[in-house]
């Protein structure tokens, strides 16, 4: 990765360069060189980033957005999400993008327990961004393309990632199941399938797969552009659009646990009739949970942590993750 910094670094000086020269003004050693190497490699592979002067919010939201997804998929320990974070907000600071800086608490990144608080998106925020992006699409290609992600993201729980790369030609919204393949790229290339059950998904998927169509696109980037500008180009559109409709905490990983969120309540339905929500959503403890949960069905404790069991391993499937405990993370 090359640097722009307006001192004696030179703009074309590699990530290892930054890493040493960083160690030297903190005075800290190899050991910081050392982690903020790391993170420089990583922010550039997850995000397409070529140097720092072109660091911007969007850019660090769609890092951050990548460090959630990989802990929550238990690819990265937490003291590895926190030391990432930590790194980038020294370099942001190092070269004068300190108002940059991000707390990993707030985008449970930090150290410590899995932060089981609610961070969904409001039904409102969704709509009121979808709505204005949509605004935008009248004139313009790639926001309507980002337009039917947004909504795909909302109905079927995608990573924005998959919601951009996916192959919407491909798929038919008449089948009973979504079928993510190899090659809608989803995460460490883990196909899946997504049930169908409602008309709203069908109406999502169908309009997605005629814009695409209408266009001669395969997926809802454009054919010239690549995933890294697609990427690129929705998360500077968004972090325009949820200011200008008064919702600046909207994210797209958001999304995705909105989405587990009414699944899990739709499920619950189905399997204890009754509508309860996830503890996340209530601000329940596990125990506190599953006690109201048996208060309000009349079944017993050991018939709730059946049944939240099989929801959860359904929803874990549903979103791409291999494991059970990765829920909390979404449910609480």
């Amino acid at each position: 990765m090359r640097v722009s910094r307006p001192h004696k670094i030179s703009t074309n000086a590699k990530a290892a360069y930054v890493g040493g020269a960083v160690s030297r003004w903190d005075n800290r050693g190899d050991g910081l060189a050392s982690a903020v190497k790391t993170m420089l490699n990583d922010l550039r592979n997850e995000t397409g980033l070529k140097t720092l002067s072109e660091i911007d919010k969007p850019r660090i939201e769609q890092y951050l957005d990548s460090l959630q997804e990989r802990r929550e998929n238990g690819d990265l320990f937490p003291a590895t999400t926190a030391d990432r974070v930590s790194a980038l907000n020294t370099v942001l600071r190092y070269f004068g993008k300190g108002d940059q800086a991000v707390s990993a608490k707030e985008y449970g990144l930090s150290r410590g327990p899995v932060d089981t608080s609610d961070k969904s998106n409001s039904r409102e925020a969704s709509a009121a961004v979808i709505d204005a992006v949509y605004g935008k699409g009248q004139d313009d290609p790639r926001s309507m393309a980002l337009y039917h992600s947004l909504r795909l993201q909302e109905a079927f729980g995608l990573r924005a990632r998959e919601s951009f790369a996916i192959k919407i030609v491909e798929k038919d919204p008449d089948a009973p199941r979504l079928i993510i393949t190899k090659g809608d790229l989803p995460k460490n290339s883990r196909p899946r399938e997504i049930p169908i059950v409602s008309d709203h998904q069908r109406q999502v998927l169908r309009e997605a797969k005629e814009f695409a169509l209408s266009r001669g696109w395969r997926s809802l980037i454009p054919p010239e552009k690549s995933l890294a500008q697609g990427k690129d180009f929705a998360y500077k559109t968004l972090d325009k659009i949820r200011q200008s409709v008064g919702h600046p905490g909207f994210h797209y990983h958001g999304e995705r646990h909105q989405y587990a969120h009414e699944r899990f309540t739709n499920l619950f339905q189905q399997q204890a009739g009754q509508s309860i929500q996830c503890p996340a959503v209530m601000g329940l403890s596990t125990k506190e949970w599953r006690e109201y949960a048996a208060n309000a069905t009349g079944l017993s404790i050991d018939q709730i942590k059946d049944i939240d069991k099989n929801i959860r391993l359904e929803i874990s499937e549903e979103l791409g993750h291999s494991r059970v405990d990765v829920t909390r993370y979404y449910l609480g």
